[in-house]
């Protein structure tokens, strides 16, 4: 199975932010070091700055990050607004080099404060019978089916798929019931953008796939508070970390700005 489009237009954000300019550089800084940052757990990537990119998986950073993430109250509709339009500001030549329009600030940040909530539910859900959070065992599994998941052999293999080649998924790990959850709260939220890949998904996945049901073993833990700006973690993060965080930022947003 190929990658989805979400998560290749996820990758070549992530791709293209690893070299990012001064401008946008020091504009997510800014973000990052603020305490209006505590909702996105940036802290939480410090351990990626430190590790050997060629050879180390960020799953298990990956993993803490979402952990913290999702006890974490949401992001308000004002910290989402104030990290697009830094973002659209200070790295508008990243986020056009990957084909993602700057020119309409105000449609984007209506696009990510829509999206937000559904992406951060999909971004949370666990699978009680492992208790695991789905996307740390979606990329176990893809990890096992690939190669090592490090920020190099992640470039790797969006560049691979970019360029036409296929990456060969197995339909346990493309068909589960985490998968199924996600695909689910998906359509649930926009079920004419979903609607259209139902006919594909059931062909691969099954009709049961498509049911609108939940599986059982599948749970929603995102935290249903909103953050205030009254902690400040975020300021003690590091150099390489805000980088990270940085390319993080730009990753993300790419997907609302090719959406939008």
């Amino acid at each position: 199975m190929r990658f989805t489009p979400v998560i290749l237009i996820a990758g070549a954000g992530f791709a293209a932010a690893q070299t990012l300019s001064t401008q946008c550089e020091s504009g997510l800084a800014a973000i990052a070091g603020s305490s209006e940052a505590s909702c996105l757990n940036l802290n939480a990537l410090v351990s990626l700055a430190l590790s050997n990119s060629s050879s180390t998986s960020v799953i298990p950073t990956v993993n803490t990050w979402l952990t913290g993430l999702c006890s974490t109250g949401a992001c308000s509709n004002q910290t989402l607004s104030d990290v697009v339009t830094n973002i659209t500001t200070s790295c508008a030549t990243e986020l056009q080099s990957i084909g993602a329009s700057t020119s309409n600030t105000a449609a984007l940040i209506t696009a990510v404060q829509e999206a937000y909530p559904t992406v951060r539910q999909i971004a949370c859900l666990k699978d009680t019978s492992t208790s695991t959070l789905c996307l740390t065992e979606t990329l176990t599994g893809i990890q096992s089916a690939t190669t090592t998941l490090s920020l190099t052999n992640i470039v790797g293999l969006v560049t691979k798929v970019m360029s036409g080649q296929t990456v060969s998924i197995p339909q346990n790990v493309t068909c589960s019931d985490c998968s199924k959850a996600a695909y689910t709260v998906a359509a649930q939220s926009f079920p004419s953008l979903v609607g259209d890949a139902q006919s594909t998904v059931s062909g691969e996945c099954g009709a049961d796939f498509v049911n609108g049901q939940m599986p059982t073993d599948v749970q929603e833990t995102a935290s249903n508070t909103t953050s205030t700006s009254a902690t400040g973690g975020a300021s003690a993060l590091s150099v390489g970390s805000l980088n990270l965080g940085a390319a993080l930022l730009v990753g993300v947003s790419s997907v609302f700005a090719l959406l939008a």
